[in-house]
């Protein structure tokens, strides 16, 4: 497969459906040369290898549809990029079969899966990269060894429905969300992994799962490093936990952990937290935690045998109400304040542990504590153990700092150490971590306005008084997506938790996949699990409103808000619902029940973020990571936000990221190319040259991206037969779009590139060869974001009812942007269906808007022939405007159809002499007008045609005893040029 080399195929799609020998090997492998192959996208159910020749990533395979490679069969990848750039698509998937991927590089959009296998596949990565998208296995087995995961937005390997699938070696670099999650009953194994720096858990077991993590290493998690919860069970041996933003282990809500020589270094809070969970825990260390070294709270139950704690900033061991532990052989030593810590209620078994040189007490206990000890050694701690703190007013003076002389002596009883899950913010402060967010001037008013109410609620409580009229808590959040409504639903639960009215504060995030079930009656049971775990605090439904429609003809999501009203009804009291959405469709979800509209009675509306404000998050995202934007940077990303329709899917926050990530990308590329080491301001500084602020989809005066890749197009489009006056106007395009670079470069007014054109002429003259070549040209130039070619006729946009039509045609146009959409045949939207409604009609209209809505991020290309051409154009004021220039294809002459018969003949390895070119020659002559509608279609037919004469001649000759030469077998004869009929 090559984008140049004569009878090699263009496409792995080409390649793959080309005719096997019949006595050759099973399978094919398929070679691919060096370069970039836009517009791919196959799905195929054989069995293949693919192998980039140049080595690993010298051949890049782009796509734009759901999946830019979809496998069911038993395929090899080895030395590829695989990138998918659609707004939901995966640059692999794999179902039922078995694919092995050696060296290959997979990327897609960020929240979207990268690789999948599912469904039963076999999916194995080795030596791999998996960029921005996640790797997703469900109900799928296989191995994934020393690859790199990186850049994605939410969790970065999810391990789903039964997986049994080895990670190994691998390096998880910057998830948004947790860098493994083992979750619905798999059995992975995990070992030798390094995870830096997830937003979320290093490691999260859940939902009945069982893994087992062993030689890995867990740095810098923004939340718990290592979870295991909601009845999972976990292993984790050998492994290193360091700078966890709060507990290094947290077990709760029925998960089981044992590990073993695990070393936990530095968490902001917890060594080891267990909260109605189970934890056994031999021979691990604890060191420099930022609260406790070990919390045992209520309903759990935890061992820690030959242990090692040291340095806790508070206490080195503590155990809370209902909370039991068994400590043995191990040393608690360096804790700020106590070494070992007995609430009432607790049950704490201590078994020949040595406790040393703590700041207070070594062990100090309630009287109501159950405090079994033997063979403990507790000495050369600053104040003697206490055993019945209650007894001993004074008590509270082993965690102070000294006291006065002065005084009574008296002091209050000491502080009970807390749940480590609890915040001990107030209200205030986290109005105040509200006002600091960027705009959201009507959302912080509505929340302030909210909290106001209960804040008064209470003193009218506490003064006797009666709370007044019920506060609606429940809300919708309706806005776009990215301005902050998943952020300000969780600092509106812990204001909630923080005036009392709820317990907890947690926020529970859920969607339709969360609550809706395949199953009859399934979907009750999952939604009240929902709401269950929310109890205390909020449940935060995200696009609430595709409940209200239906995906299949039993309408579950509809079952989901009824068992959801109900459970408003039945705990009113417990838990607060944020539904949030776009605006109208949230209106259609409020109308799904009519309790939901007297439950839920206000609506905070999130507006997308303007121009300035857009700028301010891009800042901050930089300063946050240690970089700053030069004056001429702040200015262009203004100017870029300014310029951007801000509609219905416009991302807003997750668009400045994106604007963000991506010049720390090219800043990278600009300073890996000075010859001197760059100073630290070099390193941080972002500048307007750093910016790619017009990619996304849209069109932009920048630097060539790929001028190898223009130079190789350009060689492909000149080699084509014919078309002069086609190669001259493209050529001429192309200076016309380098002069204005350069009159922009100097300072001076440049007209906006308008690349739509008309391909005028008969069929068969290479439109829509031309048309690829266009893409292709135009992403090489930085002019697209990607280069794909959608073709469409009217069957594509015209719809049968009406509305159909607007809707069909925008999504051809949605596949398109960022590349060329092909209309062939254009001017038949224009002729009537044959029916009385005009739906042709109805998709120009459609296309006039979406070309001005998205002028800079979609090339429209129209062809058909010239005279029909005229009257496509009339049947809009619009249209005539928007394609201000028109290529004509004129048909080929005899020695163009000649030419185009020797390459094709060439490229297959076959022979033309002189007496064949004359009878071909001969033949094109006499029957000229017959090849004017078909032109180098109805050459690939006499092509083919002659192909097969030649070899019903060869085989009569092999059949008679001849022993036919390669010359025999190459060469076409005069009496081989046998046309078809013409169609």
């Amino acid at each position: 497969m090559s984008q140049t080399s004569p009878g090699a195929y263009r496409t792995v799609l080409d390649a793959l459906q080309a005719p096997v020998p019949p006595h050759g090997p099973a399978g094919r492998h398929i070679l691919i040369e060096p370069g970039q192959y836009p517009n791919t996208g196959f799905k195929s159910s054989g069995d293949f290898m693919l192998t980039a020749v140049g080595g690993p990533g010298s051949v890049t395979l782009d796509g734009a549809t759901d999946a830019t490679i979809q496998l069911t069969g038993h395929v090899t990848l080895q030395g590829l990029i695989v990138r998918n750039w659609s707004e939901n698509g995966a640059a692999l998937d794999v179902s039922e079969g078995s694919v092995r991927a050696e060296q290959c590089q997979f990327v897609s959009r960020a929240d979207t899966v990268a690789v999948r296998g599912w469904g039963g596949a076999r999916l194995a990565l080795s030596g791999c990269q998996v960029q921005d998208g996640a790797l997703v296995y469900s109900a799928a087995s296989g191995i994934v060894e020393s690859t790199d995961i990186t850049g994605t937005n939410g969790n970065a390997v999810a391990l789903r429905k039964g997986c049994a699938v080895t990670v190994r070696s691998c390096r998880i670099d910057g998830a948004g969300g947790s860098g493994i999650w083992v979750t619905e009953g798999s059995k992975p194994l995990i070992e030798q992994c390094t995870i830096t720096g997830p937003g979320a858990a290093g490691v999260l077991v859940d939902e009945r799962a069982d893994a087992a993590i062993r030689n890995s290493a867990i740095h810098g998690s923004r939340e718990c490093s290592l979870v295991v919860r909601d009845n999972a069970t976990a292993l984790a041996e050998d492994c290193l936990i360091a700078d966890a933003e709060k507990d290094a282990v947290w077990v709760t809500a029925g998960g089981t952990l044992t590990a073993r020589r695990l070393r936990a270094e530095s968490p902001r809070r917890c060594g080891i937290s267990i909260v109605t969970g189970t934890g056994v825990f031999e021979d691990c260390e604890i060191l420099e935690p930022a609260l406790y070294g070990v919390f045992a709270g209520g309903q759990s139950r935890t061992t820690l045998v030959r242990g090692r704690v040291r340095g806790a900033k508070k206490v080195g061991v503590t155990v809370s109400k209902d909370g039991h532990a068994t400590i043995e052989g191990t040393t608690i030593t360096g804790a700020t304040e106590l070494g070992v810590a007995a609430d009432p209620g607790s049950e704490l078994n201590l078994r020949g542990c040595t406790v040393v040189e703590n700041e207070g007490a070594g062990v100090f206990a309630s009287g109501s504590a159950r405090v079994h000890m033997d063979g403990v050694t507790s000495e050369r701690n600053a104040a003697p153990d206490v055993l019945d703190y209650e007894a001993r007013t004074a008590a509270t003076e082993q965690v102070k700092e000294p006291a006065t002389p002065t005084g009574t002596g008296a002091a209050d009883a000491p502080p009970v150490p807390q749940e480590p899950g609890g915040d001990v913010a107030t209200a205030d402060d986290l109005l105040a971590e509200l006002d600091a967010m960027t705009g959201l001037a009507a959302v912080k008013h509505e929340i302030r306005k909210l909290t106001n109410l209960q804040k008064v609620a209470e003193q009218r409580r506490l003064a006797g008084l009666p709370p007044g009229p019920s506060i609606g808590r429940h809300m919708v959040f309706a806005g776009p997506p990215g301005t902050g409504k998943t952020t300000v639903a969780r600092l509106y639960g812990r204001i909630l938790a923080a005036l009392g009215v709820v317990e907890t504060g947690q926020v529970v995030e859920v969607s339709r996949g969360d609550l809706v079930s395949e199953n009859v009656g399934g979907t009750a049971l999952k939604t009240t699990g929902a709401f269950e775990k929310a109890v205390g605090g909020v449940l935060f439904i995200d696009e609430a409103y595709t409940l209200s429609r239906k995906t299949t003809g039993t309408d579950f999501g509809q079952e989901a808000i009824d068992t959801l009203v109900k459970l408003m009804e039945d705990h009113r009291d417990e838990v607060v619902i944020i539904a949030a959405g776009y605006s109208a469709e949230m209106r259609e979800f409020l109308a799904a029940n009519p309790g939901l509209t007297s439950r839920i009675s206000r609506t905070v509306d999130f507006e997308n973020y303007s121009p300035a404000e857009l700028l301010q998050i891009t800042e901050s995202q930089a300063d946050s990571d240690g970089y700053r934007l030069s004056d001429d940077a702040r200015d262009a990303i203004l100017a870029h936000f300014t310029s951007m329709k801000r509609d219905a899917s416009f991302g807003n926050g997750r668009a400045a990221r994106r604007v963000f990530e991506a010049a720390v990308e090219r800043q990278a590329q600009r300073l890996a190319g000075l010859d001197e080491l760059p100073s630290g301001d070099e390193l941080s500084l972002l500048v307007a040259e750093d910016l790619d602020v017009d990619t996304g989809l849209a069109a932009r005066f920048g630097k060539a991206r790929d001028p190898e890749q223009v130079t190789a197009v350009l060689d492909r489009l000149n080699a084509m037969t014919g078309l002069a006056e086609v190669k001259q106007e493209i050529s001429d395009l192309l200076d016309l779009l380098a002069s204005s670079r350069r009159r922009r470069e100097a300072g001076l007014e440049a007209e906006p590139f308008t690349g739509h054109l008309i391909f005028a002429g008969p069929p068969g003259t290479g439109k829509t060869t031309v048309a690829r070549l266009y893409g292709e040209l135009l992403a090489a130039l930085g002019v697209l974001a990607q280069g794909q070619v959608v073709e469409a006729a009217r069957v594509d946009l015209v719809g049968q009812y009406i509305g159909q039509t607007a809707q069909k045609t925008a999504e051809v146009f949605d596949r398109a942007r960022g590349g060329v959409l092909f209309i062939d045949e254009a001017y038949s939207l224009s002729r009537s269906g044959g029916s009385g409604n005009d739906f042709g009609r109805e998709a120009i209209d459609t296309l006039v808007k979406l070309m001005e809505d998205h002028r800079d991020e979609v090339v429209v290309i129209v062809a058909g022939y010239t005279s029909e051409m005229s009257g496509f154009l009339a049947a809009n004021p619009g249209l005539a405007s928007r394609f201000a220039r028109s290529l004509t294809f004129a048909p080929y002459d005899v020695d163009g159809l000649l030419a185009i018969f020797l390459g094709k003949a060439g490229a297959a390895d076959y022979l033309v002499p002189d007496p064949t070119r004359q009878a071909l020659a001969a033949h094109f002559e006499a029957t000229r007008d017959q090849y004017t509608d078909g032109n180098g279609r109805e050459v690939d037919k006499l092509f083919r045609s002659a192909v097969t004469a030649h070899a019903r001649r060869t085989e009569h000759l092999a059949n008679t005893g001849t022993h036919l030469t390669r010359t025999q077998l190459t060469t076409l004869h005069p009496e081989d040029i046998t046309p078809r009929p013409l169609e």
